[in-house]
């Protein structure tokens, strides 16, 4: 659902949901439990990696932002425009939520 912004704005958006199938709409709305999942699982490989232990959190840190762009619609790289993300393509438009539905498997 998006509240302002144009037609052609709000087909462009579903169309980039459809491809990239992102989980959360903002990073506040991905669970806590996900994010320490993730953020033990990434600081396991990059223990194994050989990483200095002082070191690591910052690593982690710079991963889980990674993690994060690929889980949150608003922190996306538009799929047309590599350059600017969902929440600059929005302008002053904004998505209020969003829905992925699939048909079949």
């Amino acid at each position: 659902l998006l509240d302002g912004g144009t037609q052609d704005l709000a087909h462009d958006i579903s169309i980039h949901i459809a491809f990239t199938k992102p989980g959360y709409l903002r990073r506040e709305d991905v669970p806590e439990a996900a994010v320490q999942e993730e953020r033990s699982t990434l600081e396991e490989i990059t223990r194994k990696e050989g990483k200095p232990e002082q070191a690591l959190p910052k690593i982690v840190e710079g991963k889980l932002s990674g993690w994060f762009r690929d889980q949150v619609l608003l922190e996306q790289k538009f799929v047309r425009d590599e350059k600017q993300t969902i929440e600059g393509l929005l302008g002053d438009a904004s998505i209020v939520r969003f829905e992925q539905v699939v048909i079949g498997a």
